[in-house]
């Protein structure tokens, strides 16, 4: 089983394909599936680094204070592992960010960044959402009607009514499922330190940090995403000098899980300008 021990813990990879190496990050609370029905598409033309972040599925469910900051260590810790000098790096919500502060802490291990449906701060309904998953977690576990509630909010009603979007959704409940409470609360934790705007407050700390990010960044969300609207990925865009927007039509919050076809062909479309 390929297990990498790094920055004192244990991280479950794979590797497919070959290529440009691109880093996959998954979402919160979700592990290397979370990026199964695109990432064949990818492999064909990358080598994919798929990992099961700190905490999450097979990776060690260490008792420590979870932050952006040390998952965008242990990733970057991995890729010196695999002798990998630098590679693309692609996150998906939670895992946008984390791939931010990979940007920010680990510049010389990142070739580009690609950013989907991410933030760098929150909004009040975004803040409210990740609270009341707090409340809710002591009274109902991570059971099944925890797992709903968050399938409501990742997914748009269209593809949750598809027979395709049934399918999808209770593989990722069961994947939701295996977190163990206490730690998705620290998971949750992660989020809200990220913090929100608030008149004549200072801008959040991640906002200003990716200020300081140089290389080449693609932003995407994808058009009917109810839950991280796209004006946190304008915060993204306005603050990455030169970086590119672009948005999925028709898809929800996860673009890989709806549209995964036309989210991995924007990926490839990108890394293939850098790469010429």
């Amino acid at each position: 089983m390929p297990f990498a021990n790094v920055n004192d813990t244990e991280l479950y990879y794979e590797i497919k394909g070959e290529g440009e190496p691109l880093l996959l990050i998954p979402g919160l609370g979700l592990d290397h599936k979370y990026y199964r029905l695109g990432e064949p598409l990818l492999s064909s033309h990358c080598q994919t680094i798929l990992v099961d972040p700190r905490g999450i599925g097979q990776s060690r469910k260490d008792q420590v204070e979870y932050t952006a900051e040390l998952w965008a260590d242990d990733y970057a810790a991995l890729l010196d592992h695999l002798k990998i000098e630098k590679a693309h790096v692609l996150g998906s919500s939670l895992g946008g960010t984390v791939a931010l502060a990979m940007g920010v802490r680990h510049p010389n291990k990142v070739a580009s960044l690609i950013i989907a449906g991410g933030f760098s701060e929150l909004t009040r309904s975004v803040e409210m959402n990740y609270a009341l998953r707090k409340k809710m977690i002591p009274k109902l576990g991570m059971g099944e009607e925890m797992a709903e509630f968050m399938g409501l909010w990742i997914m748009t009603r269209e593809f949750i009514d598809s027979d395709e979007g049934q399918l999808v959704l209770e593989a990722s409940k069961k994947n939701v499922q295996q977190n163990p409470a206490d730690l998705y609360i620290k998971f949750l934790d992660s989020i809200l330190r990220l913090g929100r705007r608030v008149p004549g407050g200072e801008v959040p700390l991640l906002t200003q940090q990716i200020k300081a990010i140089k290389c080449p960044t693609l932003v995407m969300c994808a058009d009917n995403d109810h839950f991280i609207p796209s004006s946190l990925s304008h915060v993204i865009a306005d603050n990455i000098e030169g970086s590119e927007y672009v948005e999925i039509k028709n898809g929800g919050h996860i673009p890989f899980i709806e549209k995964p076809t036309e989210s991995a062909r924007c990926v490839l479309d990108f890394i293939n300008k850098l790469t010429k």
